[in-house]
């Protein structure tokens, strides 16, 4: 089950709003952890223990991994703090392992992972780290830990959220009408962007898999690396409105995850945009304690490195999204070496065609598993070797089929949709607009089938 298919939207939803909704205000953690517990045990239930397990081991880790100052008063942490601190550290690097070592075994084993695993590892990491360093203080009520780590509007994509972001709306929040008709909004938005966009222009990539990268022209090799750019970013991007939409629904604010990404003027830019709190993570938890910036350009190259190798394996471990991961990491360093091509503030023209170049270049590293379909495809988009009985029109029937979904790819890329719901939200004709499409789309996924999220397999 999951956020675009028919089983989660008229049976589940309707099913858990109405037990939410007559669920009094201090008992709705509890039902937000059952419903969320029934949302993950729809994949393998042997998943739903294993999580359980590490869930509580981790809020045990928690309540050790508490600096001594929290727990005791001032004469007594001078006295017994040296200890109490290499006692912790120890603790916390064992407990951040045994995490690491959870995500790495199934990434390893390959096959299927537990519903969001990578995301859950994330969050469980900051929080443990927070805790140890004494940012926050550590959780002492289960249930709200388990809603944290595992509410369903988040576990299966992220966003990856820190605990002190969503400590006070764990504790106590507001669930209002406004609220829950700003979500349902952009539950709505989210879901035309999966299946208006994101399965159509899947299509289009899919056909170009079933005729051969080695049988098709560099046009239609650079029409299939748009597709996909489209097609990832507005089923990633669906996705994440329609998490921020449930959170809405339920009370939390949960925080974006893009930030009109393809309006950027560099690489470094656009990984700042997209997928935010993934950013957000690995620049608080691991570039800044590698030492950041702060120690020369070679060491915030060699920094740079190996925060892009850690991205790549966390989306998977084929060479692939290796490769992927170097060669942003790569661009980035470039970009910083040669900052004044690239300005933060108003990018010129040139900025952003070279955006626009290297981003679908690297994100047929990422969509490509197999290295050597991966050489003839980056081949072909450069017109390196012969295509195999190539048909010379391809790219012209491709466009035919598909102009319309690319054509509204780019304005919606760009942010038209949000702006015009922003602007118009409280128009009568806006809300039957939006009920239409939710209906339609809900129409398409009856009539043609689901297609399930792209990042639930990270």
């Amino acid at each position: 089950m999951f956020f675009g298919s028919m089983k989660f939207i008229y049976y589940f939803l309707p099913v858990f709003f109405l037990a939410y909704g007559l669920t009094p205000k201090e008992y709705k953690n509890v039902t937000l952890l059952a419903g969320s517990l029934f949302f993950y045990a729809q994949g393998k239930p042997i998943y739903l223990f294993v999580i359980l397990v590490v869930s509580c081991l981790n809020f045990y880790l928690g309540l050790k991994l508490e600096p001594a100052e929290r727990r005791r008063n001032k004469k007594d942490k001078e006295i017994r703090g040296n200890n109490g601190r290499k006692k912790n550290r120890r603790l916390f690097v064992f407990a951040v392992a045994g995490n690491a070592a959870l995500l790495c075994y199934f990434k390893w084993k390959g096959g299927e992972m537990p519903l969001g695993l990578s995301f859950y590892t994330f969050q469980a990491i900051s929080y443990l780290a927070d805790v140890y360093r004494g940012e926050i203080p550590c959780e002492r009520n289960l249930s709200r830990f388990l809603v944290y780590l595992l509410m369903f509007p988040k576990v299966s994509s992220g966003p990856i959220v820190a605990y002190g972001d969503m400590r006070k709306e764990l504790e106590s929040r507001r669930v209002t009408a406004e609220g829950f008709q700003s979500g349902l909004k952009m539950l709505a938005v989210g879901l035309a962007m999966k299946v208006l966009l994101a399965d159509r222009l899947g299509y289009l990539w899919n056909d170009l898999r079933v005729t051969g990268y080695e049988s098709i022209t560099w046009r239609l090799a650079w029409i299939g690396a748009l597709a996909y750019s489209f097609k990832l970013y507005f089923d990633f991007h669906g996705y994440s409105l329609m998490a921020l939409g449930l959170g809405r629904m339920v009370g939390f604010h949960l925080p974006e995850n893009f930030r009109l990404p393809y309006l950027s003027g560099s690489v470094r830019e656009f990984y700042r945009r997209w997928h935010i709190t993934l950013g957000t993570w690995f620049r608080k938890y691991i570039y800044i304690p590698l030492g950041g910036s702060r120690r020369g350009a070679f060491r915030t190259a060699v920094n740079l490195l190996a925060v892009w190798l850690l991205t790549g394996f966390w989306h998977g471990t084929s060479l692939n999204y290796l490769i992927w991961g170097m060669l942003l990491g790569a661009c980035v360093i470039l970009e910083r070496g040669f900052s004044r091509l690239f300005p933060r503030h108003k990018p010129g023209v040139l900025s952003h065609l070279y955006l626009w170049f290297v981003i679908p270049i690297s994100w047929m590293c990422f969509a490509i598993t197999d290295l050597p379909q991966l050489q003839i495809y980056l081949c072909r988009m450069f017109g390196i070797g012969e295509a195999v009985n190539a048909n010379p029109q391809d790219w012209y029937l491709s466009l035919r089929q598909y102009w319309v979904y690319l054509a509204a790819g780019l304005p919606c890329s760009l942010g038209v949709v949000e702006w015009a719901v922003k602007r118009w939200k409280n128009k009568l004709w806006m809300n039957l607009l939006l009920a239409a499409v939710f209906w339609y789309c809900t129409w398409l996924i009856l009539t043609k089938g689901d297609n399930p999220f792209m990042y639930i397999n990270f």
